[in-house]
């Protein structure tokens, strides 16, 4: 019978390991298929866009962003000849170029002059971008703090290498020539300037390379590699050899356009371009409150394998990838609604794209599922390396604003394309994007001149919750900063004008600008109760005039010590702190603490004798020194919840009782009654405020205004502040703001002498 009863308990043992395994598995399984949420971006494309704001408002108007070659760029009536076999000529003089790709903000980054002029413009223009991602994605850089973030970049040319060894040889070489040659160079300096210790890798899958660089990204996250990561592109042209290339090899159109699906696309237009996404797992970003803007679904890469020849397109090859992202995406074919076509528009590339796609989205479609499809390239041109996330960027903000921007050039659809048969219809104006199903999910495709594929499955961003605000401070702090007085007027001039529009709530703007942003030496702090007065104050700073609320001071050089400097007896009114009382948990708990230290010593309740029918009792010394300790106390523990820890805490009168307990000599309760009975201290080595920023404790400082004028004055000196912590009491969204106002200057080759 003992037997039987032990193989029973055997038998019960080994199902709960199995169950616990199925449990790891599932979990595993969930993790490997895990949403990856877009919560950050920024770019630089034609046509003057230096943010997804104008970006979309390009596409919006409809604006064909190509243009004629920059001069400063060679000399493009000497390259040119329409004749598409004339040896080392370029058929066209138009493109899609960025401007001022010379002109760098090096200080911001502490990079030499020298450095500077050495750097690849593609690796420059990458770091500002990235920092304008990260900034809109609310996290601050801290270079000490070691974050796992990883950095995938695509990237495919490399002109201003070659034109320093065109112009200077083998004399050219430095040690700074890594910076100029070397592609991998662009995200390891970032890693490096930024503290990163995630991946950090370079993609080169030609034209694909950004879009492999996302699925790499969603790939390091889920294995837990990294816990967020920037996925990114970029493309500059700086020396012709590349567009010869091209050029000769038939690939780009005479007219300088992208005319994708129409008839006349007679090959493509190049293009530059910068745009970076950052990626965080769906439940981390939700976690964190942060402003999600898309979820990437799944993703899949792939290679064209035997196709025709070495850079035609293979079609069965684009069908498995499309086919795999759905798979993995979890997503079935008839719930594509858009598809941000690769698209360069070339005579055989578009017939072979468009029958790929539809050969698989049309699965399951019953004929009321609505199909569209274009490309971006038809407004700036073909960004090569970058195209993927340009495409993925034009994608996520037309989910924001629920339309399709016009596909341009289409006039006479490609004969070729059987568009009859196909579902598919192409937006030619703003248009109406109706969720199918209940939910927009859109592909983005890219393709390699080598015959790497690429495909990400987007979904719209879910429902942000509804933010209740329950209790709210009187007034707010902003607090700025900038790596030079300049940038620190131009950023305050920004901000005003943000306030000037009236969309966003001071709260919001004032926590994301606090806990979303890096601190730098230059500083100045704003205290307002309404975006009309912070305004004033901030115009009044970007004209460097002093205003009341407005606190500035010089750079920060180092974190000072601070003081707590506790007050001593006076005549207070009833009512002191209610407003801290009422919203600030940390001040809250300590004054119930006190209440409850000194019951039995006090007949009537502290808390009622503060806020309640015994204000009265205010004018006994009793009950005066009694409140006079506990506001200070509590403001102590205000302080100290805000991050702000004192070096040393001094006081005089009560305030030396409550500078006992504060520095640990006393206890709470023992302090308090010895304050209350006036007990003296006898000898006590507290130490001295000497050398020390002071921040005064008395009652008359629990007010709002005046602790909002103590903490901006406090962190313009350089004291560190928990500013999450500080807003933790209430509801807060991060709000859009304005990114860093670079102040930028011109870097190039130096010649070599």
């Amino acid at each position: 019978m003992s037997e039987e009863i032990n193989y029973r308990q055997l038998l019960q043992q080994q199902l709960v390991k199995i169950r616990k395994l199925e449990a790891r598995l599932e979990q595993a399984e969930a993790s490997r298929r895990e949403p990856i949420a877009i919560v950050g971006m920024a770019c630089r494309l034609p046509g003057g866009v230096e943010g997804p704001e104008d970006f979309w408002e390009l596409m919006v108007k409809g604006v064909d962003a190509t243009s004629d070659l920059p001069p400063d760029r060679w000399d493009a009536e000497a390259l040119y000849d329409p004749d598409p076999q004339a040896k080392g000529k370029i058929r066209t003089r138009r493109g899609g170029f960025l401007k001022e790709v010379d002109r760098f903000d090096a200080g911001f980054f502490g990079i030499s002059q020298r450095e500077a002029e050495s750097m690849d413009p593609q690796q420059r223009l990458v770091l500002e971008v990235a920092w304008e991602a990260l900034e809109r994605a609310g996290h601050a850089v801290d270079r000490t703090r070691r974050d796992r973030v990883g950095v995938f970049v695509g990237v495919m040319n490399n002109d201003y290498g070659q034109l320093a060894l065109n112009e200077g040889g083998l004399a050219a070489i430095d040690p700074y020539f890594i910076g100029a040659r070397a592609n991998c160079a662009i995200p390891g300096r970032l890693s490096y300037l930024f503290g990163f210790q995630g991946p950090s890798l370079v993609v080169d899958t030609a034209c694909a390379s950004s879009l492999v660089g996302v699925h790499l990204a969603c790939q390091s996250l889920r294995n837990g590699e990294c816990t967020m990561a920037l996925a990114a592109g970029v493309n500059l042209i700086l020396s012709p050899e590349a567009s010869v290339y091209l050029s000769c090899s038939g690939a780009l159109a005479p007219d300088g356009r992208c005319k994708t699906f129409d008839a006349s696309a007679d090959g493509y237009s190049r293009a530059e371009a910068c745009g970076v996404l950052v990626l965080e797992r769906l439940s981390d970003a939700r976690a964190r409150g942060a402003n999600i803007l898309a979820v990437i679904r799944g993703s899949a890469v792939g290679h064209d394998g035997p196709s025709s020849s070495f850079t035609v397109p293979n079609g069965v090859a684009q069908q498995a990838v499309i086919r795999q992202a759905l798979q993995g995406a979890g997503v079935q074919p008839a719930e594509v609604s858009y598809l941000e076509a690769h698209g360069t528009g070339t005579a055989m590339g578009d017939p072979i794209e468009a029958e790929a796609m539809w050969s698989v989205l049309k699965e399951g479609r019953q004929g009321g599922e609505s199909l569209w499809m274009g490309s971006v390239k038809t407004n700036i041109g073909y960004p090569e390396a970058a195209s993927g996330v340009v495409g993925m960027m034009k994608v996520v903000l037309a989910m924001q604003a629920r339309q399709l921007p016009a596909h341009l050039h289409l006039k006479n659809p490609n004969p070729h394309i059987d568009w009859k048969s196909m579902g598919v219809k192409v937006p030619v104006e703003l248009t109406a994007w109706d969720p199918t199903q209940g939910r927009r999910i859109a592909g983005v495709t890219s393709y390699g001149r080598t015959g790497t594929l690429a495909h990400v499955v987007l979904e719209e961003a879910p429902a942000r919750p509804e933010v209740k605000r329950e209790v709210e401070r009187p007034e707010h702090v902003l607090v700025l900063s900038a790596r030079s007085e300049e940038a620190l007027r131009a950023q305050a001039g920004r901000y005003a004008r943000l306030l000037a529009d009236g969309r966003a709530e001071l709260g919001d703007v004032c926590f994301t600008a606090a806990a979303g942003r890096a601190h730098f030496e230059h500083r100045l702090a704003v205290v307002g109760g309404k975006a009309s007065q912070v305004r004033e104050r901030l115009l009044a700073a970007e004209a460097g005039r002093e205003l009341e609320g407005l606190v500035t001071g010089r750079p920060v050089t180092a974190a000072p010590r601070v003081a707590f400097v506790f007050g001593g007896e006076g005549a207070w009114p009833a009512g002191m702190g209610r407003g801290l009382y009422e919203t600030q948990p940390a001040f809250r708990e300590a004054l119930e603490q006190c209440a409850s230290a000194l019951k039995g010593v006090l007949e009537k309740p502290l808390v009622e004798v503060l806020y309640g029918a015994g204000a009265a009792l205010l004018k006994e010394e009793t009950y005066g020194r009694a409140v006079v300790f506990a506001l200070e106390w509590a403001l102590s523990r205000m302080w100290r919840a805000w991050g702000v820890v004192p070096r040393v805490s001094v006081g005089q009168g009560v305030g030396e009782y409550v500078a006992a307990v504060d520095s640990g000599v006393l206890g709470l309760e023992e302090g308090l009654r010895l304050a209350v009975g006036k007990v003296p201290l006898g000898r006590r080595e507290l130490g001295t405020a000497e050398g020390a920023e002071s921040l005064h404790l008395s009652p008359v400082e629990a007010e709002w205004p005046r602790s909002l004028k103590a903490l901006g004055t406090l962190y313009v000196k350089g004291v560190g502040v928990d500013w999450a912590a500080f807003d933790a009491p209430y509801k807060r969204s991060r709000a859009d703001l304005p990114t860093y106002p670079f102040q930028r200057q011109r870097y190039w080759l130096t010649p070599v002498r």
